[in-house]
């Protein structure tokens, strides 16, 4: 089993992801092992296996750890130590959505608002990990909402390293996800959650710009060989000419 840990530079490394896949990707495609934003690293940027990894511009071996610069991050794989247990993909996902929030800054954070009941347009942003946040009518709540129908300590928001989720506590009428009674269940972008007759939307730019389509980049464009660079430049070169003495040959013509 290898470890994986990644770190942007100056920054201290996040949490760390075990794979025992006998060949996994790192790059910014959405299936990658471990994704990186596509500012960053191609689709399938390095290839790796538990002996060796391999790039578009050579192999190497892993040994007792090696650490690939890919943009402004580095990325260290080295031996998982005895007893370790696979991450889950959800560790993948959500740690992708951690280096997405940094590119976007301030405006990257997950948050809460209230669509439906008192404070209606009310908004909250979700702490970094690992952190909760709990919803009720009561003084010990973290975000007080005044309405008859919330319990005083309703549910709480966990967000952690693996993602963002909602866990009812024992409410008297309930929590529901996009329409679907539930007692912990994980949130995505456009989340719609119910706590009794409250409603509020969660929002994750991080995951939505992760789900769209990167821009074309440089370093995906088709390489040109420089065999077929030469011939190119030879044919425009030919075309210029013929085009300069048929020039010459129609002055002298006219």
């Amino acid at each position: 089993m290898l470890r994986v840990e990644v770190s942007e530079d100056g920054q201290p490394a996040l949490p760390a992801i075990d794979v025992d896949d006998a060949v996994f990707v790192i790059g910014s495609d959405p299936a990658a092992r471990v994704r990186l934003p596509a500012t960053a690293a191609r689709p399938d940027h390095v290839r790796i296996d538990h002996a060796t990894y391999r790039t578009a511009d050579g192999s190497g071996a892993i040994a007792d750890g090696h650490t690939f610069a890919i943009g402004n991050y580095r990325v260290r794989v080295a031996p998982a130590p005895p007893g370790a247990v696979p991450t889950p993909p959800q560790r993948t996902e959500s740690l992708a959505r951690e280096l997405m929030r940094k590119l976007l800054g301030t405006d990257g954070a997950p948050t809460l608002e209230v669509e439906r009941g008192p404070a209606i347009g009310a908004r909250r942003a979700l702490a970094p990990p690992e952190s909760t946040l709990v919803i009720g009518r009561g003084d010990d709540a973290t975000w007080v909402i005044l309405d008859g129908d919330l319990s005083k300590r309703h549910a709480e928001i966990r967000r952690g390293w693996d993602g963002v989720r909602v866990v009812d506590l024992e409410s008297k009428n309930g929590t529901k996800v996009d329409g679907v009674a539930t007692r912990d269940a994980e949130l995505r972008d456009g989340a719609l959650l119910e706590l009794g007759t409250v409603v509020l939307r969660y929002r994750d730019p991080a995951e939505r710009h992760l789900a769209a389509d990167p821009p074309p980049r440089p370093a995906d464009s088709v390489a040109v060989s420089p065999r077929a660079r030469s011939s190119l430049v030879f044919y425009v070169a030919l075309a210029i000419m013929v085009l300069a003495v048929a020039g010459i040959v129609w002055v002298v013509s006219s």
